[in-house]
């Protein structure tokens, strides 16, 4: 690779060419949600009622240990309660049944109970989960790439 100083005029670093392509994807990602949103009538931005809308969905989605849940299920593919609580260091076993019903309720978990002595639960993303965990990827990567990459 080039160094600075012996790269030829207008050659892009790798970290430009990454920083290009998100901002493309981006905008590609951009266009998709106006073209979805006036598709079904949605109102994304613009309105105080869609800021309030929007911050509704993420703070229930989104909100604390939910992230993380989504994740370690996406990550392990199966996962038991035992091994949440020993992932996700500081989270109550109340805070994480409640945070798991209500992820279920959403219709991002599943629920299977594994008929044994005694019956063990294993939680698996629902195809919706797995859209979520999929479509949250590209930010991941952006946010890793962006927090080590020098400007």
């Amino acid at each position: 690779m080039y160094q600075d100083a012996e790269r030829p005029p207008g050659a892009a670093t790798s970290s430009e060419k990454i920083e290009r392509r998100f901002t493309e994807f981006g905008e590609a990602a951009s266009e998709f949600v106006r073209t979805v949103s006036a598709e079904e009538g949605i109102t994304y931005r613009g309105e105080a009622s869609a800021v309030k809308d929007n911050l509704d969905v993420m703070k229930k989605v989104f909100g604390k240990w939910s992230i993380e849940i989504i994740l370690s299920t996406y990550s392990m593919e199966s996962v038991g309660f035992g091994d949440l609580r020993r992932l996700l260091k500081g989270i109550s076993s109340r805070v994480l049944s409640k945070k798991l019903k209500d992820l279920e309720e959403l219709g991002f978990l599943e629920r299977n109970v594994i008929e044994s002595k005694p019956p063990k639960v294993r939680y698996t993303l629902s195809k919706k989960g797995e859209l979520l965990a999929k479509l949250g990827e590209p930010v991941i990567l952006y946010l890793r790439n962006s927090m080590t990459s020098p400007d």
